[in-house]
């Protein structure tokens, strides 16, 4: 007779209980948050792409501009030499740009005794130079030409010079000269976003505690114009096609809050404008312009939603798919024909990049790169694009990473790049 079967062990039929199951689960989950991946209930989250180290060759896309240590150096991908671009004694690089081949510098100016600016700028008024910031050409081996006190800076769409904007006023600088072209009020509490064959775009408004009891409509003025707008009379309609109204100038009690300022009216909800160079302005979308290119201008919505919002028709801005457990809280930037998107986001303290098709139709449309490398910054620089599509990214540890949209895994730039903030071709 044979004999019974031994009894199972003690941790075998612990094994089998599904507690253990779930136990398992929470634990990998929590290590999947504590690393920045979204818990599965948070999706969908796009499709997620990792950086892989540098290569044994490294990506030869030719010059790039880098702001590194408070400095600009011209680093050459193809023969890994870099050049430094020297700023004004005292003065530290905040951002870049290469506009027609020229590279133009946003620096914050050392701290200083209050003294007389420009005419151009506060005419006859007195002010410290503590937290200021202003614009510069620079070149290699020739000191730096300044553009002017800024507190945003536009390429112009053209290529042949920047938009300068400081307070209400933005103003157009030629390059390489430096010579003022003209000059134009943006509504108040308004930052400039971008210059565009059909205006410059812009930004102003907050994000309202309550809901708005009416909202603004395409072809009206900006809510947080008010009634300091006055409709023009017999006016031309602007290239959009729509009615347009004058906006003028707000004053030095509205410039000194500066771009972004919260209207003393109350707060509004965030608007799109497009503003002719005469200073007529009509209402695109009620929401934040993140980046514009052409017709296209890229938007984000106050519960951080994004959409794209045409400039050259009155249509309401079309949603790009939702990503709940990625926010998009960073800035952005659009690809040279206005096809390709990316912003920068955070899945809970970690720094991602969102990269897609402004056409995008599904959460699979969207790209979700890891920026590792350390904390999450305060101030991050916006992307950049190269001509040919790809797109440069600065990591918080000062790598740059080197994407195209659409490719399951990215590319770091380069191991003897100097640790860079901030990145454009050039």
């Amino acid at each position: 007779m044979p004999s019974p079967p031994p009894p199972p062990h003690r941790l075998a039929a612990w094994a089998r209980r599904p507690a253990l199951a779930i136990g398992l689960l929470a634990v990998a989950v929590a290590v999947s948050v504590a690393h920045g991946q979204p818990p599965p209930a948070d999706r969908p989250s796009g499709v997620s792409v990792v950086v892989g180290s540098v290569a044994d060759e490294p990506p030869r896309i030719g010059p790039v501009l880098l702001v590194t240590g408070g400095g600009v150096v011209r680093f050459d991908t193809n023969t890994r030499r870099q050049v430094p671009l020297p700023l004004p004694r005292g003065v530290l690089a905040q951002r870049v740009w290469s506009v027609h081949g020229w590279a133009v510098v946003l620096g914050r100016l050392p701290d200083g005794a209050a003294g007389r600016l420009p005419d151009e700028d506060r005419p006859g008024q007195l002010r410290p130079t503590h937290g200021r910031t202003a614009a510069y050409l620079v070149r290699a081996g020739r000191p730096a030409v300044p553009l002017g006190l800024a507190e945003q800076v536009v390429p112009a769409a053209d290529g042949r010079a920047v938009w300068l904007a400081s307070g209400t006023l933005a103003t157009r600088v030629a390059l390489p000269t430096g010579r003022r072209q003209v000059a134009v009020h943006l509504p108040r509490a308004a930052r400039l976003v971008a210059d565009t064959p059909a205006g410059l775009v812009a930004t102003t408004g907050t994000v309202a505690a309550e809901a708005p009891a009416q909202k603004p409509r395409p072809g009206a003025p900006s809510p947080t114009v008010g009634d300091r707008v006055a409709r023009t009379v017999g006016a031309a309609a602007d290239p959009a096609g729509a009615p347009a109204v004058a906006v003028p100038a707000t004053g030095a009690a509205a410039s000194a809050g500066g771009a972004g300022a919260v209207s003393t009216a109350g707060d509004v909800p965030l608007s799109t404008l497009l503003v002719q160079h005469n200073g007529l302005t009509r209402f695109v979308a009620e929401a934040e312009a993140l980046a514009a290119v052409g017709d296209v201008v890229l938007v984000r919505r106050a519960d951080l939603r994004l959409g794209v919002a045409p400039l050259s028709a009155v249509r309401p801005a079309r949603w790009l798919p939702e990503l709940s457990a990625v926010e998009a809280t960073g800035p952005a930037r659009l690809d040279f024909h206005g096809a390709t998107f990316a912003v920068l986001a955070r899945v809970n303290e970690h720094l991602r990049l969102m990269v897609g098709p402004t056409s995008a139709d599904s959460e699979a449309d969207i790209n979700v790169v890891a920026l590792e490398g350390g904390m999450l910054p305060p101030s991050p620089a916006p992307p950049a694009f190269t001509v040919s599509g790809w797109v440069l990214a600065p990591r918080p540890d000062g790598r740059v990473v080197y994407y195209f949209a659409g490719e399951r895994a990215g590319l770091l730039l380069g191991s003897d790049l100097p640790p860079a903030t901030a990145v454009a071709q050039g």
